[in-house]
């Protein structure tokens, strides 16, 4: 009966040692997984920050660019009307 508890608990203990490297591992390997994760999400972050730069100068230029587009518009019209008067005119 002293034979089996005392295998028994030897077996326990190697059991608990394998389970703890096991576990040491296992959180290594986590620790460094976070770690990519932070350096990915952190690139992320900057590309979106570039992203966003970017449509700002774009949706600003589309605005300048109607606004122009507008201008030219009305300043042609103005100068075909002063056109088709002199044409009138003669």
């Amino acid at each position: 009966m002293d034979t089996i508890v005392v295998i028994l608990v030897f077996s326990l203990l190697v059991l608990m040692i394998w389970l703890r490297i096991l576990f040491t591992k296992l959180k290594s390997i986590h620790h460094q997984k976070m770690e990519q994760l932070n350096e990915l999400f952190s690139g992320l972050v900057k590309k979106q920050e570039m992203l966003h730069q970017k449509a700002t100068i774009s949706s600003e230029f589309q605005l300048k660019y109607k606004s122009d587009m507008s201008k030219l518009s009305e300043e042609i019209f103005v100068l075909q009307k002063k056109i088709f008067e002199l044409i009138t005119k003669q």
